[in-house]
């Protein structure tokens, strides 16, 4: 039987967000969430994570959106002026980003410093523990990712003795589907009309011709705070209704898809 793992991203980086993976868990298909834990929501994502069964909650670990946990002295070459990380887009218009391969950007200069990075990720996983009694199921970068960030997210997934997400689809563990309804730029316009659902019945074959996959949205509701901080705004709208739409399950349902999640399928 073929098998699927849906992943959302982002919960606590706005309460919308939080609300809208929530209820993509209990009412819908999505069995992994990861944290940001550098974020004002997280207290509340945490509380109602630990309340559910059957979903791996990992770390997103994040170096662009909102504030550091650190202060700010500890992670000058991080933030701006104002003690907020530097946002993906200020990043690749200061450093200028050449290429980008298996979701790493490889720039003309490195942005990130790694002893930097790497403190802020284990102030984040401490937080992590602190909100869950327990350590993260798994890691995974937010957002940018260059050779620097990639390599401190690999150390501290290693450290934890946990999977770093991203290392298991590109060393062939499961395969990753494409996001295909997502493009860039990525107008709002553009995101408002994105078919989702209809984005899966195209994936479909390649679901039902692999024993497990995966697939990373980033379900939400649209709150103002998200207009804000994030580009991927009106799309978690979209990823929402993708993972919680009856057409979505009865679709692989009667594919004879099984929903799993990384523990589920013996990855953790």
């Amino acid at each position: 039987m073929p098998r699927l793992i849906v992943q959302a991203d982002d919960i606590a980086i706005t309460h919308g967000t939080t609300l809208g993976i929530l209820d993509a868990i209990t009412d819908g298909i999505v069995r992994a969430t990861g944290i940001f834990t550098n974020r004002p929501d997280a207290a509340f994502a945490a509380e109602r994570l630990r309340e559910l069964e059957g979903v791996d909650v990992g770390i997103d670990l994040n170096f662009v959106t909102g504030r550091p946990l650190l202060p700010t002295g500890r992670v000058p070459d991080l933030v701006n002026a104002d003690g907020a990380f530097r946002s993906s887009g200020q990043i690749r218009m200061a450093f200028h980003a050449a290429h980008t391969a298996d979701l790493v950007t490889a720039f003309e200069r490195e942005p990130f410093d790694a002893e930097q990075t790497l403190a802020e990720a284990h102030a984040q996983v401490d937080r992590f523990v602190e909100l869950m009694g327990r350590p993260p199921a798994y890691v995974h970068p937010h957002s940018l990712v260059s050779a620097a960030s990639d390599e401190v997210v690999r150390q501290v997934g290693a450290e934890l003795g946990v999977p770093y997400v991203d290392d298991l689809y590109r060393d062939g563990t499961i395969p990753l589907l494409p996001n295909d309804w997502y493009a860039t730029p990525f107008p709002w316009e553009a995101q408002a009309a994105a078919d989702a659902v209809g984005a899966l019945k195209r994936m479909l074959p390649a679901i039902t011709s692999n024993d497990l996959s995966l697939l990373i949205v980033h379900p939400g509701y649209v709150d103002a705070e998200i207009l804000e901080v994030s580009t991927y705004s009106i799309i978690r709208a979209r990823d929402l209704e993708l993972v919680t739409a009856p057409e979505s399950r009865l679709l692989l349902r009667d594919a004879g898809v099984e929903i799993v999640s990384f523990s589920g399928a013996g990855l953790l």
